[in-house]
Order: structure tokens, then sequence, then C-alpha cells
């Protein structure tokens, strides 16, 4: 309770302390502007500058004895150096010098004490010292000659000061500030920016000292490429340009980072590799990968023990605290010999053109001279080609060497492609054994067709079989039966054709084992002929038996119930097989009513 009765009676005695300090100032004030009211006074700075080409304003306010009246009429005159020298402004514009007529205007209004002057389109000519008169009509007129303002003229404007974080990260926004300091708030200068971005402003002017200061705002985006770049901020006034800038601290992830591989390397030595980048902050740690992103170490280098020209490419990763990149898969620069040396021989030509052969190989350094061999090695030509005049099927094959500052190697023997037409060789002849065989064989480029025709073309035959050799092709026709006595063997391919005919020697073996087949066939089917006709007619007896059984003392007929069938069913023919005297060889005996004997009809039953 004490303690808060205590806070009330200090806050009392400070709030009476403030009363009687602001009624004090008040009195002060009164007593001031009485004084300064009673008294011929004006309040001018001793120095004005302005920028050559622009403006410049002088501010000012003036004092007169006022004597209790109240005065409507003025007349503001600024003149340069005493009351008799060029006239800078005045109210009526008649009486303004020629140099200054329309460049000067009163901002400040007369009856509220305010004398301010603009000038424009400054020149060099409008340096010097320049005071106010007044007028007043019904009391008075003075010339503030103890308050002479100078006019500096300056060809160069003052820079412009850019403001920006210290520290930028890529890729996140930012905003900077110009501030540029002039002399002229109704004339400001055009400002720039050298970043592309979202500019403002400009924002009011503040008062610093003679000069006005007006910012102006960039809000942009950096980028690596930004760091240790300038951040200009250019204010042009009129023809009259100043640049102010800032230099840009941008911190950003690794970027092109790089596999260093130093100068190139022999096959079976070794090789260390550096990982270098561009980042800020400077990288921390590095990883090195193979081809399929497996991890084969850590750090900012890496040994290779007995490198090859199959060494896989190697990429690297630099990590700082922005991120991480990795560089392109690298391949190390091997030096080896030539390897895998070719002649190449391009498309195949006809017989008596001309070729060009090519040699070809992989090397590093690449091959500086070739070499080219016949068959027996003798040395034919130097050069990366080589030209052969009329070639032909026979022109034998030929090698190239490869040669570099790392050793030589040397291609296989190359045949060159010859395209030909049929050639139909002497070995082409027929034969008989156990069939009659006819070979054809044709050497050509392409392999040729082959069609096998009888002497006067009228029949065709198919090979049996084919078989083709490099370019050899061997066509084989293989028959039994129905040969000719020749036979035309027709070879083509797309360059030509050629054909021979073959004589075909007989076979006698041949004819008789058809003869001997053809006679065993027709016997086996005569016989089947004359198996079922047998069969036949012995069914039918016994199907109608007529058996009799006699003995000395009685006689005992005994008759098939199929006796009862007519006469006509128990007949035979007569006309089959009837190659005896009497037509009747292989026929029912007792057809013609006459019974056989039992002896007969047993036998006849055992047939």
């Amino acid at each position: 309770m004490n303690s808060l009765r205590t806070q009330n009676q200090m806050l009392n005695c400070d709030a009476g302390m403030l009363y009687w300090s602001c009624l004090l100032s008040v009195c002060l004030w009164l007593r001031v502007s009485s004084a300064k009211a009673d008294k011929w006074t004006a309040d001018v700075p001793t120095t004005v500058a302005g920028l050559s080409g622009s403006c410049v304003v002088i501010p000012c306010t003036f004092h007169y004895p006022a004597t209790g009246k109240t005065y409507s009429t003025f007349t503001g005159i600024w003149h340069a150096g005493n009351a008799d020298s060029k006239i800078l402004y005045h109210t009526n514009p008649s009486k303004i010098s020629g140099v200054f007529n329309g460049r000067t205007s009163l901002i400040g209004d007369l009856h509220h004490n305010n004398c301010s002057l603009k000038i424009s389109s400054l020149r060099a000519s409008d340096t010097g010292q320049y005071m106010f008169r007044i007028e007043i009509d019904q009391l008075d007129k003075f010339s503030y000659g103890a308050n002479k303002v100078s006019i500096q003229v300056k060809e160069t404007a003052v820079q412009p000061n850019v403001s920006v974080e210290e520290e930028l990260t890529s890729g996140k926004q930012v905003s900077a500030t110009c501030a540029v300091s002039h002399s002229c708030p109704s004339d400001l200068p055009q400002v720039t920016w050298s970043h592309q971005g979202s500019s403002s402003g400009p924002s009011p002017p503040q008062d610093h000292g003679q000069w006005k200061l007006t910012s102006y705002n960039l809000t942009f985006t950096p980028s690596r490429e930004d760091h240790n770049t300038r951040l200009n901020c250019t204010a042009d006034f009129k023809g009259k340009t100043v640049t102010g800038y800032k230099t840009l601290k941008v911190k950003y992830p690794p970027y092109n980072v790089k596999v260093v591989t130093g100068p190139p390397v022999k096959e079976n030595e070794s090789v260390t590799l550096t990982c270098s980048s561009d980042s800020n902050p400077p990288a921390t740690s590095y990883e090195w990968f193979s081809l399929n992103k497996t991890l084969l170490a850590k750090g900012s280098s890496y040994q290779l023990v007995k490198v090859s020209r199959h060494t896989e490419a190697i990429s690297c990763t630099a990590v700082n605290t922005e991120g991480r990149n990795s560089s392109d898969p690298h391949h190390i620069n091997v030096l080896y010999p030539p390897y895998n040396v070719k002649v190449v021989t391009g498309p195949p030509v006809k017989e008596n053109e001309s070729v060009t052969l090519t040699c070809s190989s992989d090397s590093n350094p690449p091959a500086t001279s070739y070499e080219w061999f016949s068959l027996n090695k003798t040395l034919s030509a130097k050069g990366s080609s080589y030209q052969l005049m009329n070639v032909s099927r026979h022109t034998e094959a030929i090698s190239c060497t490869a040669i570099n500052t790392e050793g030589r190697n040397s291609s296989d023997p190359q045949k060159l492609n010859m395209l030909y037409p049929p050639d139909i060789k002497n070995e082409s002849s027929c034969q008989s054994a156990s069939s009659t065989v006819c070979v054809c064989i044709v050497d050509s480029n392409p392999p040729s067709e082959v069609k096998w025709f009888s002497p006067d073309s009228s029949k065709t035959f198919l090979s049996s079989r084919t078989e083709i050799k490099q370019s050899l092709s061997i066509f084989t026709l293989e028959a039994w039966l129905d040969f000719p006595d020749t036979v035309q063997c027709f070879a083509s391919n797309s360059v030509g054709n050629s054909s021979i005919t073959l004589k075909a020697p007989q076979n006698d073996m041949v004819l008789y084992i058809a003869v001997v087949s053809a006679v065993s066939v027709l016997l086996v089917v005569v016989g089947i002929l004359v198996y079922a006709v047998r069969r036949h007619c012995g069914k039918r007896a016994v199907r109608h038996p007529a058996m009799q059984f006699k003995n000395a003392d009685s006689e005992m007929k005994t008759t098939n119930k199929f006796d009862v069938e007519t006469e006509e069913e128990k007949c035979c023919d007569e006309d089959v097989y009837t190659n005896s005297p009497d037509n009747n060889v292989y026929s029912n005996w007792g057809c013609e009513g006459n019974s056989p004997s039992s002896d007969n009809t047993l036998e006849d039953e055992s047939v």
C-alpha cells in the first residue's frame, strides 16, 4: 500500500515538471518570435549546391517589423551581389535578367514569410552569391544583405548508395535499395538497375542536409553467376549519370564438377585423378563412383593402378553446405598402340575395275602411318589408302599395318569382294552306280542358281542337294529311271550365266532291276486274283453237299436240306477257268447231274 502511494506521488511530480517545462518552451518561442517579428531578418543557408543541368532549391524564410498591422501586397526579389546586380527573380517577370528568364520560380508564399527559390537548368555561370529583397506596400523595402547564400554548381552528382544483404543464397529472393542524393525533388533522376528483377520507387524524399535522399528498391533472385559481381544502380540526371554498386556474395552448391586426370598415361601405368568444382562455400567432401554408380572411394583425389584402354569411365561428386553435384563420367586418356586393324574394301567390285582400300584401326594417339603388304609379306605401298587397278578373282589377299607412337599392329589378310559370272568347272560330270548322279560345280560371286534341263529343254530337274564352300557351289542331281542320255546344267547370277552339257551313262543293272521288279509285282497280283477266285468257288461247294454212302447190303442216301433249292441255284458257272479240253477245269462236279464219288467230293473240299 505504501509502495503504491509512493508511485502515485512520483507520477504527480513528473506530470508537474512536464507542464512547467512545456510552458517555459512556449514562452521562449513567443519571446524569440516576437523578437524576430520586430526586426528585418532572414534564414537562409550560407551555401547550396546543385548539379549542372538539374535544379536547386534555396530554402528561405524572412521576417519584418509588423507593428501590429496586416499587409497584403508583397514584392519578392532575388538578385546577385547587391541591389544593382542582375536579378534572378522578381514578382514582375519583366524585370528578371535574361540569363535567368524562365529558369527561376518562387516556390514559397510571401504572405507566410516563405521566400524559397528554385533555379532550374543550372549552369556553371550560376555560381555566386545571392540575396533576398522584400518590398511591402505601405511598410517598407529591405534587402537581406547580411544573409547572403552562395550557390555552387557541380558537374558530377553524388554516387548512389546501394545496400543489400551481405550474404545471399542462390535461388532465394532478396531486396536491394538504392539511395540517390539530389538537389531538386521536383526533377528526380532516372534510376536503373544492372540486374533483372521487380523494381519499385521512388520513395518520398528525405532531408539530408541541403540535399534530398530518394530510395529505389529492387527485388530479385540471385544465382551462382551473380557471385562476386556488382549490383549497379545508375542515376541519370538529364544526361549526367552516376553509378553506385554493391559486390554480391552468393552461396551456391557445387557446379561444373570435373574429373582432372592430368597428362595422358600409358597402358599398365598408374594415374591419380582429382575432383574439381566451383562452389561457395568450397566443397568439403568428395566421392568417386564407377560407371554403374558403385562407390569406389572418398576424398579429393583417387589413384588408379595399371590402367588400360578398357578402364571404365569414372565420375566424382562434390559436396558443400548448399548441396551436392556430380561430374560426367570421365574416360582416362590412355595411350596404346593400334589394335583392331582392318582393311576396309567398300562395296563389291566387278572384275577389271579399280578399287581403293582403306586401313582402319583403333589407337591413341591415332595412327600416323600405314603400310600395305601382299600375302607373302612384300611391301606394296604406304599411306592410309591403297588403290588396286584391274582387279580379278585371282587378286591375292592384302593386309595393312597401322603405326603410332606407342607401336604397330597388322590386320588379317583381306580378300577382295569380287563380283564375277558363273564359271562351271571341268570336274562337273555324271556317273552311274546304283543310280545316276550328276554333279555341277560352279565358281561365282554372288552364288549362282542352277537349273537342270533335258537335251531338248522340255524337262526340268531339281537339284537333290546343294553345297556352298566359299565361292564354290556344288549342285547334285540324282535319278533312278527315265533319265536322258545327256543333261544340261545352267548356272546364273546377277553378273552373268553359263551352261554345260553332261553325258549321263546308261546303267544296265538299273534296267534289269526295274524289269525284275515289274515282273515280280505282276506275278503277285495274278496269284492274289487266282486265290480269291478259288476261295469263292470253294465256299459254294460247301453250301451244296451231296454225299451218298453205299455198302454191300443196303443203300442209304443222305441229302442236305439245301437240296430243296432250285436247279438254277445248284449249278455253277461253267465258263470259269475252263482251260481244259472239256471246259470243266476247276468246275464243281455234279452240276450236270453226275454226282461225284465221295472220294472226289472230299478231294474237292480239301482243295
